[in-house]
């Protein structure tokens, strides 16, 4: 089931890219979320309300790596600590502000785990897993779609069909 959760949300990457920095994903509607807005009408593209997974600013800040790591430089040098929380990070893609659910004191603490390997990546996973009232017990039961909703929301498109497939695929029946 880790595997199927890593291959669906890295894409089966590693959990890096190109330059060895973790895969991230930036997330303008939890940017504006923990900066209450602020940065609406400078910055657009950072900040802005959510209408659908994947839209069009989402697509413009997480082209390709490079980009989505651009992406958070600018956020950062508006507000450090909810840039960090706005972003997906690693083979598992766990938001940064699930920090304390992953075990971690503060989001630069998670981010430099995500930044130093695989395992401090797996550890925010099983974290996150442990502390989501529910998920422990969809992810034995493999009930798929509770699985899809207790990790991504309700908004999860065809997520359980993905890591019943890659499930599948690593053995898993």
């Amino acid at each position: 089931m880790i595997r199927a959760f890593a291959e669906v949300e890295s894409g089966g990457k590693s959990g890096f890219g190109p330059s060895g920095l973790p895969i991230i994903a930036f997330e303008g509607h939890i940017f504006r979320k923990y900066t209450n807005g602020a940065y609406d009408q400078t910055n657009p593209l950072l900040s802005y309300r959510y209408r659908k997974k994947a839209g069009p600013e989402w697509q413009t800040n997480n082209r390709n790596q490079s980009t989505a790591w651009q992406t958070l430089t600018t956020a950062m040098n508006l507000d450090h600590k909810a840039a960090l929380m706005s972003c997906s990070w690693g083979m598992f893609q766990v938001m940064g502000f699930n920090f304390k659910m992953c075990g971690y004191p503060d989001v630069d603490a998670f981010v430099d785990k995500m930044k130093v390997g695989q395992q401090g990546q797996l550890d925010a996973f099983v974290g996150f897993c442990k502390s989501t009232k529910g998920l422990p017990q969809a992810l034995a039961a493999k009930n798929f779609a509770m699985c899809a909703t207790l990790y991504n929301g309700p908004d999860y498109g065809d997520y359980p069909t993905r890591i019943e497939k890659a499930f599948k695929k690593y053995g898993g029946t």
